[in-house]
């Protein structure tokens, strides 16, 4: 009986450890995955042949899946103007732009639904954490500005 109490005890002491940040080391709350579905039109691809085009629609629904994982992750920033002249309301804008690194997100599906490719993608919080601590950030120059 003593032996058995014993077992039972240290099976409930081993299952209680942490990781440095304080999340749990196996993945036990919903709260610490991210989903994310990227979509990309086929036939709207550049490409020779439509193996091409499928090829390409499925990179862009992937890339759509990150940028949709960094939005949740990272938030969006809104940078919107509108202008007024002589009381009459002129010119709106409003731009979206997202700007994150994403460490540790697994492709979950990717398939075709008629024209667009969709791609599922899944990241765990605790992971990416964990990479962060793994490797340097480097920027990336970008001649381009991106707004969604």
């Amino acid at each position: 009986m003593m032996k058995w109490l014993a077992v039972m005890l240290l099976v409930a002491v081993s299952g209680c450890s942490t990781s440095n940040n304080g999340l749990n080391s196996n993945l036990t709350h919903s709260n610490e995955l991210v989903s994310a579905v990227g979509y990309a039109s086929i036939s709207e691809q550049n490409g020779r042949t439509q193996e091409e085009k499928s090829l390409r629609a499925m990179r862009a629904s992937k890339l759509d899946a990150y940028r949709e994982l960094s939005e949740q992750i990272y938030g969006l920033r809104i940078s919107a103007t509108t202008s007024l002249s002589n009381q009459q309301l002129g010119p709106e804008t409003t731009d979206g732009a997202v700007d994150g690194i994403i460490r540790g997100a697994k492709v979950i599906r990717s398939y075709p639904v008629g024209d667009n490719y969709v791609t599922e993608m899944e990241l765990n919080l605790g992971l990416m954490e964990r990479m962060k601590q793994h490797g340097e950030v480097f920027h990336v120059p970008n001649n381009q500005q991106v707004m969604f």
